[in-house]
């Protein structure tokens, strides 16, 4: 989803000042004020700024970078402070790691910059990177942490007649966010002339929406007529009777799907939907109808459908396994399957038509699983077109997570959602978790998430918290 703007040229700014004691009020942070101070003196075209005071924490650093970036939209995101040596100087490594692509030119002037000044700019490690999602792109850069060197590296070098010795970094920043996607941003010159190519230049009234606008409205002809010689008028033929609906392909065969009552008798005022992890089949989560009655939950009826079999891309020698997706990358999120995500997908949501095509509530159906299974059950139920009784997801994440903003439905914003992660999680770590939910807050607020200190598995305070949430949906059934 493109980030809102009050204006097609308004660039999304993010200033975060990296420095620990400044962030615990030890002392006034100066790098936030010099960064706005400067931006605010240098860029003409209108300008929203968000600013991030946080300490020496790579954790942190890159939380606040994936937030502004992820969620927030920004542009362009200047950092200052922990670029250097020190053991917690890990600004550039925090950058790095929620890159997609590094821009190596950026460090290299800034570096040049300082050199002019100081033998000890060497010992600087700032970086330049973007870091894209399928729907935006923001140019991250690191700068020195005092302001006389943020407006050097920004401005450059220039003599006493104001002529220009070393161009500084922001020169190029406007062009690099158009190539990146962003707005067209114009420059005060007597700070920093931004230069592009002369075929890339325009004037804020011909940005590329108001030429789009201007192509859409001009006229168009209209199409010709097709002529064809006549022709004697052919007989009437007999009225044929309309094709019938083929039945559709059931989301899943009867053999791949285990429903499970629970033992007690007692009449389900719940239909889950639970997916397996992967690696297992659907049995592996049989128990859970009496283990949730056990710690006081409702009665639910459990509806397991099998994941497919399939070799992983990391792993080709190994035997099939049964995984709702493939994992393609080293990491979970690393080149993710989007295909597979997808498919599977579609399935689950199919099984909850056909669920309610045979009489079940759709505000009585409850979506959730563990693991990759948790990951399809968050992905699809934030997609249904309809909103369902509640989603619940154990020691997984959000797939494709830079889609959500466009793709979610006005449902999800209804619909009950709990997450539950390890704070061990060896397999799927808990940052994963944590950024997932971030996302997803922001599209339903209410959001209940909670945490454990437990490894890859459910433990039982985490079984007590989920038959809270499932009475708290069945209440409402």
């Amino acid at each position: 989803m493109k980030p809102p703007r009050s204006a097609d040229n308004e660039l999304i700014l993010g200033l975060v000042s990296v420095s620990d004691r400044a962030s615990q009020g030890i002392y006034e942070d100066k790098g936030i004020p010099a960064l706005e101070a400067w931006c605010r003196k240098a860029v003409k075209t209108p300008v929203k700024i968000h600013k991030r005071l946080i300490a020496d924490e790579r954790f942190d650093i890159e939380k606040t970078l994936r937030e502004l970036v992820d969620i927030v939209g920004c542009d362009l995101i200047l950092t200052t402070g922990g670029t250097g040596p020190a053991r917690r100087d890990v600004t550039p490594e925090a950058t790095l790691a929620v890159a997609t692509r590094e821009m190596p030119g950026f460090g290299e002037q800034m570096r040049a910059i300082s050199g002019h000044f100081v033998p000890t700019a060497i010992l600087s490690r700032q970086v330049g990177v973007l870091r894209e999602t399928p729907d935006h792109a923001a140019l991250i850069l690191n700068l020195p942490g005092q302001p006389k060197a943020i407006a050097e590296t920004l401005e450059g070098l220039k003599d006493e007649s104001g002529k220009s010795l070393v161009n500084g970094i922001f020169a190029a920043v406007p062009y690099c966010i158009d190539l990146i996607g962003g707005p067209y941003i114009e420059t005060n010159e007597d700070v920093v002339k931004a230069f592009r190519p002369k075929s890339a230049r325009r004037t804020v009234s011909q940005s590329a929406d108001s030429v789009k606008e201007t192509a859409a409205a001009a006229p168009k002809a209209e199409p010709k007529a097709e002529h064809k010689p006549a022709t004697a008028a052919a007989p009437q033929s007999a009225p044929q009777p309309a094709p019938q609906p083929q039945p559709k392909t059931p989301a899943f065969a009867p053999k791949d799907i285990l429903t499970v009552m629970p033992r007690s008798g007692a009449r389900p005022r719940l239909t889950c939907v639970w997916l397996h992890g992967m690696g297992v089949d659907n049995s592996d989560f049989a128990p859970f109808a009496d283990e949730i009655e056990h710690v006081g939950g409702p009665a639910c009826r459990f509806v397991l459908p099998n994941a497919p079999m399939r070799t992983l891309s990391r792993s080709p020698d190994y035997p099939p396994l049964r995984a709702w997706y493939d994992i393609p990358g080293r990491n979970i999120d690393d080149a993710e399957d989007e295909f597979g995500i997808r498919a599977s997908s579609a399935r689950v949501a199919q099984l909850i038509d056909e669920l309610e095509a045979e009489g079940v509530p759709r505000h009585t159906i409850v979506l959730g699983g563990f693991s990759q299974g948790a990951a399809i059950s968050l992905f699809t139920g934030l997609r249904l077109a309809g909103p369902i009784g509640g989603i619940c997801a154990l020691s997984g994440y959000l797939p494709l997570a830079g889609r959500l903003f466009s793709e979610a439905a006005p449902a999800a914003r209804r619909t009950p959602i709990f997450i539950a992660h390890g704070d061990f999680d060896s397999v799927v770590p808990a940052v994963m978790a944590e950024r997932s939910a971030e996302v997803i807050a922001q599209i339903d607020p209410t959001l209940i998430t909670r945490t454990y200190p437990i490894d890859h598995e459910v433990c039982a305070n985490e079984m007590r918290d989920i038959a809270a949430f499932l009475n708290s949906i069945a209440q409402h059934a």
